[in-house]
């Protein structure tokens, strides 16, 4: 088993506020991140990092109403300097295809979401469709950078309807899927969701089948979801619980993101 242990060698990055505030997060998880909107800052944070032997940084942060991270433009510049020390993965939202060239410049890896329909307008709350996430993920590809998709199971408030994103996501030059499940999250509208185990064990068991390599992501909850994914074949996790780690006999720890190669 392969587990990904990201902090602190790996740190999450944001470098805006959030003006999207989708239901699942409402803007909780920039809580858990270092915040650095300044171009100098982040320059001054990521050599300090470097030297202290951190392995990367994922810039992240706060999107605006039509998805596109916020601050991204004025960041790159300070993330190719970077990117000459360290590993530089960016969850950019989306771009265009000017502004892909500039990222795969960059950046080592790009992240992207591919959502179904119903929870990017009911949860994201954004004017678009998967077919929009599937052509932003494309220029990116043919821009030249990595590429690791995440789908999030239950994104819909619970109900579980990825399936469809297989056969999208399939034929794409990626790295591999992250997949991450909903988790209840306190004071937002996702309080009180959750998801269907054994939906989620099938879902899993097929992802391995139509993917060379497939992780789970760190986004989840801690009910099981772990022994389940690895008796289904998904052997890469990111921060397995201590109990599994015990009763596996052979794992091999990286200290990067999970969707990093």
């Amino acid at each position: 088993m392969i587990a990904y242990y990201p902090v602190p060698k790996f740190v999450p990055i944001s470098i805006s506020p959030c003006l999207l505030m989708c239901k699942h997060c409402m803007g909780k998880y920039l809580n858990g991140m270092k915040k650095i909107y300044d171009p100098a800052k982040m320059h001054e944070f990521g050599l300090l990092h470097a030297k202290q032997g951190g392995t990367g940084m994922l810039v992240s942060g706060g999107y605006d109403k039509e998805g596109r991270l916020m601050n991204l433009k004025k960041m790159l510049p300070v993330m190719k300097l970077l990117r000459e020390r360290m590993c530089i993965a960016v969850h950019p939202g989306f771009v265009d295809e000017e502004e892909a060239e500039e990222i795969s410049d960059s950046a080592d890896i790009a992240f992207v979401d591919i959502a179904c329909d119903n929870g990017i307008k009911n949860v994201y709350g954004l004017n678009a469709e998967t077919e929009d996430y599937i052509r932003n993920m494309e220029y990116l590809i043919d821009a030249g950078i990595d590429v690791s998709p995440h789908i999030t199971l239950g994104l819909n408030f619970g109900k579980i309807e990825e399936w469809e994103l297989f056969d999208e996501i399939k034929g794409h030059k990626i790295i591999k899927l992250v997949i991450d499940v909903i988790l209840p999250t306190k004071g937002t509208p996702f309080e009180n969701v959750g998801v269907d185990l054994n939906e989620v064990e099938e879902f899993l068991k097929e992802a391995g089948k139509k993917f060379d390599r497939v992780t789970l992501g760190c986004m989840r909850p801690r009910n099981g979801i772990d022994e389940i994914a690895l008796k289904n074949g998904i052997d890469e996790i990111a921060v397995p619980s201590p109990k599994l780690v015990k009763k596996v006999e052979n794992v091999e720890k990286r200290y990067v993101c999970c969707g990093c190669p």
